[in-house]
């Protein structure tokens, strides 16, 4: 994982409206991105701005069907973070 990534990355879960946002879409309950209205009670365009945010880091995936936006958790992405973070754990933790 490149720096730049890693940095877009970071900021996207340092709010803790993205990481509730995260949360409940990693559930796989969320069909829609109007579900989560119900979680996270907070104004349409401030929703639009911290999936859009999501979305960019590579956190979530979405796609349109009809007037709905469907979003999943980026696997993919998930398993990138991990292993950068097992590349901080000091040697000995790593046994």
């Amino acid at each position: 994982m490149d720096t730049k990534s890693l940095v877009k990355l970071a900021k996207s879960l340092g709010d803790p409206t993205r990481l509730r946002l995260l949360q409940e879409i990693a559930k796989g309950d969320i069909a829609v991105c109007a579900d989560l209205f119900q979680y996270v009670p907070i104004s349409q365009p401030s929703m639009s701005q911290h999936l859009k945010a999501l979305s960019e880091a590579g956190l979530i995936e979405s796609h349109k069907e009809g007037r709905n936006m469907h979003m999943s958790i980026n696997a993919d992405k998930l398993r990138e973070l991990e292993d950068f973070l097992q590349l901080l754990k000091p040697a000995s933790a790593k046994l």
